[in-house]
């Protein structure tokens, strides 16, 4: 049996971020979940992950910050932005940008197409 794809969801909004880690950990994904840049570089010990999620809660600075330190830690990383009308998250550096109002079953998609 393969292993499950490792996310990472990280977004400023604690109530978002567990929604979203909670729907994907039930998708098969192993989730890791990062609230603050601090916690972020908590978690650069642990091996690769496969994907980032990028909610459009964070700041532009937050999304550039968390970009940089994924690639440099783990150059293979995957990245999705989650955006809306007033998103400051989606950089030209993610792989991929999807609405945050899509929906469970698009972003179990996205992650899955990554």
């Amino acid at each position: 049996m393969p292993t499950p794809a490792s996310v990472l969801v990280f977004g400023r909004d604690d109530q978002l971020v567990y929604t979203r880690s909670l729907i994907l950990e039930r998708a098969g994904f192993r989730v890791h979940t990062a609230s603050s840049i601090p916690d972020l570089q908590q978690l650069l010990s642990e091996p690769a992950m496969d994907v980032m999620v990028l909610c459009h809660s964070l700041s532009h600075q937050d999304c550039d910050e968390a970009l940089l330190l994924a690639h440099e830690h783990w150059p293979d990383i995957q990245t999705i932005a989650l955006v809306t009308g007033s998103s400051d998250c989606g950089s030209t550096f993610t792989d991929s940008m999807m609405q945050a109002s899509e929906g469970p079953a698009r972003l179990i998609d996205a992650v899955r197409n990554l």
